[in-house]
């Protein structure tokens, strides 16, 4: 061959090897990132806090990792372009912020995307995503904005965290399905669970576990005590731009959520206090499933407390809700719940579709004696018809101004009142008035000796039992008798006493927590303690319970009407009105009352001085009741109204 010819050759072959190398990169570079030897995640003792339903999967013995892809950055904080550590394929597009993926050898399908809380990094689910790695899931843990290698966090950045975090759990879930993902879970922790809360309304999230929960940040941010000046100022700019702060509280995008989701609250947490991590519940009223999960904590969640409970969530299949006991006594026109108030419903058959805006309001009177202050109402004959005369005068009045009262009355009044033969308590239910039960069991606990449930229970029984006979019928409403260990037994279920609704516990509340109420719809009680209410396990909704509770004295801080010597007996009742009105929400069920006892008319002459008073009251209430802005209503009425609500939601829901 002549050296021309060798050199013509040499260079077609240098030609077609760039030419190659051109085509054949781009597929090398596709291949899965690195496969590293068998990852050993950390050993933890698992702690069961419930009975599950399900018993977890048994994990492999030795679970490998066979892909893991990183990605870092060095930029300043306020730029995401980023440089993976690892290679791994660009189609689907990687996130454009530091992050940890992860993939076991028997992924079975699922992902976790891991949002972590204020301060921290995506480092510090390290031991989390090991532990569900060995159950078949895939893990992914990013870092925040201004967080781990994206800058330091300081309090002027609250909102930019917020609002592109959420944007970025987004783009993670948008990755993971590109990369094959059938389904995608997520748990997040305190700051990362607010910015959950804002992204799960936007997203397709089959099941979230949010840890630490909060939502209405107003509250939440005018309880903080600020430690420095720049943290004063930062949170006094947000709670100066309302409509800002609502662009990242979870309070305002939960209700988008139409998944799973689980929320876990710290009873003893000072920093995102109970009642925030309830507001978050209920903000996720579209949701399929939603649960409220208390442990005896501040504000820590370590993977040992909350990892058996969610790894039984993540495992179980869709939720199949079978209709509670309470929500079967009431029923719903066809149609109701379709969002659309058509022909044959109005608010009271269908208020899911038509209840509109309107607050229904009660007046609460107890009937029982001074304790230690006889004779009492079965033991006299004048001292009873003196108060059934009294308690029939205030009826006439409430009348005449279209009202109705709720009538809770202890044993002896309902005793006298068969005894003696008025029958009283019948004739006013006649004529339009609600009567149920008042066992504020309180001061009766010491006098009677009452410690145990089943003592306790027996006395609420006791008294249900003697009005049922005055009534000629069995009530469904009380009043207090929940100093319980378990105050499901009060309601709906096999074994438990029948009662339907229950109010009364806005003082007690008060006395033991120093706050104000401010719950405006009613909600099923869950199967907790009420003995104390400060924990504010009391407060959360739950699908499964037996017995509403209807809340009142709207962010009041007295809590009975006693006009004998207060001229201006009505004032709190009026500010705490006007506050319902209006705070109240247009579609739910709005409720709003006041209480008084009936020896707070007093006796003799200051009856009619007591009775005037109500009668001014009630002139003033009778404009919004022409408009419909209010409409008085009984206990057991507005009981009723909310469980057609709530199966509508229900409905609506599942």
């Amino acid at each position: 061959m002549s050296r021309a010819a060798a050199a013509i050759l040499v260079t077609a072959l240098v030609i077609l090897g760039g030419i190659a190398a051109v085509y054949l990169l781009p597929i090398i570079e596709q291949k899965p990132s690195t496969t590293t030897s068998p990852i050993k995640p950390t050993k933890i003792e698992k702690t069961s806090k419930t009975e599950l339903s399900k018993k977890p999967p048994t994990p492999p013995k030795s679970p490998k990792t066979t892909k893991i892809e990183t990605r870092e950055t060095t930029q300043a904080p306020s730029r995401t372009t980023s440089s993976k550590t690892a290679k791994s394929t660009e189609s689907p597009t990687s996130p454009p912020f530091p992050y940890i993926y992860e993939k076991p050898e028997d992924w079975n399908g699922k992902c976790i995307i891991f949002v972590h809380g204020m301060g921290r990094d995506k480092s510090v689910w390290r031991r989390d995503m090991d532990e569900f790695k060995k159950y078949g899931y895939c893990v992914f843990a990013f870092d925040l904005p201004h967080h781990g290698e994206r800058g330091r966090y300081n309090p002027t950045y609250f909102y930019e965290v917020v609002k592109r975090g959420s944007e970025e759990v987004l783009l993670a879930e948008e990755f993971l399905r590109a990369d094959g993902a059938q389904e995608v879970y997520l748990i997040s922790r305190s700051l990362g669970s607010i910015v959950s809360g804002v992204a799960l309304g936007e997203s397709g999230i089959e099941k979230a576990a949010l840890l630490l929960a909060s939502a209405n940040l107003s509250y939440v941010l005018s309880g903080v005590k600020p430690k420095t000046e720049k943290e004063r100022a930062a949170i006094q700019e947000l709670l100066s731009e309302p409509e800002k702060l609502k662009e990242i509280d979870p309070l305002y995008h939960l209700p988008g959520y139409e998944g799973m989701i689980q929320l876990h609250c710290g009873k003893k947490d000072q920093l995102l206090p109970p009642e925030s991590c309830i507001m978050a519940y209920d903000a996720a009223s579209s949701a399929k499933s939603r649960k409220l999960i208390w442990h005896d904590l501040g504000h820590r969640m370590p993977l040992e407390e909350y990892f058996d409970y969610v790894l039984a969530f993540f495992e179980g299949g869709p939720a199949k809700r079978s209709e509670s006991k309470i929500l079967a006594l009431v029923e719903i026109p066809e149609s109701c719940g379709n969002g659309v108030c058509d022909l044959g419903e109005d608010w009271r058959s269908c208020p899911y579709d038509c209840i509109g805006r309107r607050l229904l309001v009660a007046f609460q009177l107890h009937i029982e004696e001074l304790p230690g202050h006889p004779p009492y109402y079965n033991e006299s004959r004048d001292v009873f018809m003196e108060y059934a005369d009294t308690l029939d005068r205030l009826a006439k009045v409430f009348e005449k101004h279209g009202a109705r009262l709720s009538i809770q009355t202890e044993k002896h009044f309902a005793e006298a009142d068969v005894k003696f033969g008025r029958f009283i308590l019948r004739e006013l239910e006649e004529r339009g008035h609600g009567v149920g039960v008042q066992s504020h069991l309180g001061h009766h606990i010491k006098e009677l000796g009452l410690e145990t449930d089943e003592e306790k229970l027996q006395y609420n029984l006791e008294v249900k039992r003697i009005v049922a006979e005055a009534l000629g019928r069995e009530p469904t409403n009380l009043g207090g008798g929940f100093e319980l260990e378990n105050v499901s037994m009060l309601g709906v279920c096999p074994g438990c006493l029948g009662f339907v609704s229950m109010t009364a516990l806005e003082k007690p509340y008060y006395h033991q927590t120093k706050t104000p109420p401010t719950k405006l719809q009613p909600w099923i009680l869950p199967a907790v303690q009420m003995i104390n209410l400060g924990t504010g396990e009391w407060l959360s909704h739950d699908e499964s319970g037996t017995i509403v509770y209807i809340p009142g004295w709207y962010k009041a801080e007295s809590f009975e009407v006693d006009c004998r010597k207060n001229p201006d007996c009505f004032a709190e009742a009026r500010r705490s009105l006007q506050e319902a009105l209006k705070d109240m929400k247009p579609g739910m069920v709005n409720t709003w009352y006041a209480s008084s006892h009936l020896y707070q008319c007093g006796s003799g002459a200051e009856v009619d001085k007591v009775l005037e008073a109500y009668d001014e009251w009630l002139e003033e209430l009778e404009p919004l009741m022409e408009k419909g802005a209010v409409e008085f209503l009984t206990f057991d009425e507005i009981a009723e109204i909310y469980l057609r609500w709530e199966k509508a939601r229900q409905l609506a829901a599942g």
